[in-house]
């Protein structure tokens, strides 16, 4: 497999000089370009002049490499934001480090550097899943514990709402009682604001169940016992009749 690091952009928003890519020949004269290390991943066919070729070290075998929540620095290109917080791992053997979303740090990774001073340290990945704010998922409902983050009318302490989407780390939320028969508006969080809320009830599940000798699904819902998730079942008719038509 081929590595190499970008030495001219050619004018190229997908390519960063300095950057190292995964390469795969092309034609004759041309490269594609990937920031991972298998086919089919690549961004990219550009000419072989706008790369140098390296050589590939080989970690030891079996070797883990320590990961660590970091935080942006001097973004080492256009897609990262001074601040923001993502996963990184030690320096491989070649002097790169790979960087992983926060909310994936078992995903593939989004890039790999040998700048260190793009990213700052701040705790081990161990440590900070000690710290980490629930993970949210779409259905939960979640209680407001601080409303001066959110800064939104009808969003109070104590309120509560449902997750009603969330990509990549940012989290809508709507306010489950409407107000004088008015549906309130969502709420988005992002990074710190999710410090505002706190899971009270898991989303929704669908169980099977007979009714009336027909298979049926009903809900059951896990709510949030002494911190810990239990399942407990919605409130349901013990009958159900079916509709009878005239015709």
């Amino acid at each position: 497999m081929l590595q190499g690091k970008c030495v001219d952009t050619g004018g190229s928003t997908n390519l960063t000089k300095g950057e190292l890519y995964y390469l795969f020949p092309h034609g004759g004269y041309a490269y594609c370009a990937s920031r991972f290390p298998r086919p089919g991943s690549q961004f990219g066919a550009y000419q072989e002049n706008h790369f140098e070729l390296v050589d590939v070290a080989i970690d030891a075998p079996g070797r883990v490499l320590n990961k660590y929540l970091a935080r942006v620095v001097k973004p080492p290109s256009h897609f990262y934001q001074i601040d923001e917080e993502y996963i990184i791992t030690e320096p491989r053997a070649d002097g790169y480090y790979s960087v992983f979303f926060k909310h994936r740090p078992d995903g593939p990774p989004i890039g790999a550097y040998k700048r260190t001073e793009c990213f700052e340290r701040i705790v081990s990945l161990e440590e900070s899943a000690k710290d980490t704010a629930t993970i949210f998922e779409v259905g939960d409902i979640v209680e407001i514990i601080d409303a001066s983050i959110i800064k939104r009318k009808h969003y109070e302490n104590g309120v509560q709402a449902t997750v009603i989407e969330n990509f990549y780390g940012c989290i809508s939320i709507q306010r489950n009682e409407p107000v004088d028969k008015m549906v309130i508006s969502s709420v988005l969080l992002v990074g710190e604001d999710l410090q505002a809320i706190k899971k009270v009830k898991l989303r929704t599940l669908l169980e099977a169940f007979m009714v009336n000798d027909k298979p049926k699904k009903v809900k059951k819902s896990i709510e949030m016992v002494h911190d810990k998730p239990e399942i407990v079942h919605v409130p349901t008719k013990k009958q159900e009749y079916e509709q009878l038509s005239l015709f």
